[in-house]
């Protein structure tokens, strides 16, 4: 073994030391987006989820047998978050469980659940009620630092009840599935106008990026000073969960938005297992690469977090159609947010006009 081998190997046990003492306060750690680790659960998954059959404590027949318009209630172990950790369809994140109570739900979860967890997403007024479905995709127990998983947001589901509190959180929820037009024309329409975004703000913020290399911006050096910093600790935090094969590997090369829009639906659409009934066979895209396109929108900025309030209405949307009206909406003000950049730099993007005197998707409806 190499002497830089030996070198990082011991700096991942002592930063293991550091973090398993100094963060008390938390019950589980969140790094964000890992994707590694080293035991895989491909046995269990959301699709043995949805064929247990649960007892619910108290529950009567009605209840166990399903709604008319929707799958039938099941149980699920519900993991805390703040709501800004939202994750939306194939995102994932890693956690190192090490308070009793959640390595306790862990096994729970394990047993009894197929390997199926919900994020209880924590906002000022309570528990949201839309909550993400969560496969745990890979698990590492570690003697004395917890347990280090891996899940994997495959669905979502609505609260019904909460029937347990203690020691954690067990919910009966029903899963959501999206709701579709009859004609695709329109969704297909507002998803091209998605895609063009994409490219736009792509090549728009490549020229601001051009610009401060050459000229320099002290206003916009320090709001990019405060974006690098927190990229760094989240890429920090992803370098540490890495595998050991990637330890000598070369640094990653940074994707661009479009880049990531890209491989945020290529993860979408191979995590969806909902199903699709063709409504509409001549249009352009399937139902299933509409939905991808309407999740891959809310996934594209560098920092996940600053898109939260639109992540979260997306998760609670129930029809592909809004949900993509409302990435169209977002895209929108983030062109104009460049824009202003743009101006302030003296910029003139070639092309950044072209739907400027167009109507917005709202008023062609």
């Amino acid at each position: 073994m190499s002497k830089r081998r030996v070198s990082l190997q011991t700096m991942k046990t002592s930063l293991i030391f550091l973090l398993a003492f100094c963060r008390p306060s938390y019950s589980f750690v969140l790094p964000t987006n890992a994707q590694r680790s080293s035991k895989s659960t491909a046995c269990f998954g959301i699709g043995e989820w949805r064929d247990t059959f649960f007892n619910f404590p108290g529950a009567g027949d009605d209840r166990r047998i399903g709604t008319e318009s929707g799958p039938p209630p099941k149980e699920v172990c519900i993991l805390p978050f703040p709501f800004v950790e939202v994750l939306l369809q194939g995102e994932t994140k890693q956690l190192r469980l090490y308070e009793e109570r959640f390595i306790k739900l862990f096994d729970d979860a394990m047993k009894n659940h197929s390997g199926v967890v919900a994020m209880g997403l924590l906002a000022d007024s309570g528990i949201i009620q839309t909550v993400p479905l969560c496969e745990i995709e890979a698990y590492n127990r570690l003697e004395g630092f917890g347990i280090f998983v891996t899940i994997r947001a495959v669905g979502r589901a609505q609260l019904v009840e909460i029937v347990q509190q203690e020691p954690y959180l067990k919910a009966v929820c029903t899963e959501l599935a999206d709701k579709l037009p009859p004609n695709l024309e329109l969704p297909n329409l507002v998803a091209s106008n998605i895609e063009n975004f994409m490219l736009l703000l792509s090549s728009m913020e490549h020229r601001l990026q051009q610009a401060k290399a050459k000229n320099g911006n002290t206003e916009q050096e320090e709001e990019d000073a405060e974006m690098e910093r927190r990229i760094n600790i989240a890429k920090l935090d992803d370098r540490f969960y890495q595998a050991d094969d990637d330890e000598d590997s070369e640094e990653d090369i940074e994707l661009d938005r479009r880049a990531r829009f890209r491989q945020a639906y290529e993860v979408a659409c191979s995590t969806d297992t909902q199903g699709y009934c063709v409504v509409d066979k001549t249009s352009d895209r399937t139902p299933q690469e509409l939905t991808a396109i309407s999740w891959a929108a809310f996934c594209t900025e560098l920092l996940l977090e600053d898109d939260a309030t639109f992540r979260i209405q997306a998760l609670d949307s129930d029809s592909l159609f809004d949900r993509l009206k409302l990435a169209s909406h977002m895209l929108r003000d983030k062109k104009a947010q460049l824009r202003v950049k743009m101006q302030k730099a003296g910029l003139k993007f070639r092309g950044e006009d072209l739907d400027e005197d167009e109507p917005s998707i709202d008023e062609m409806i």
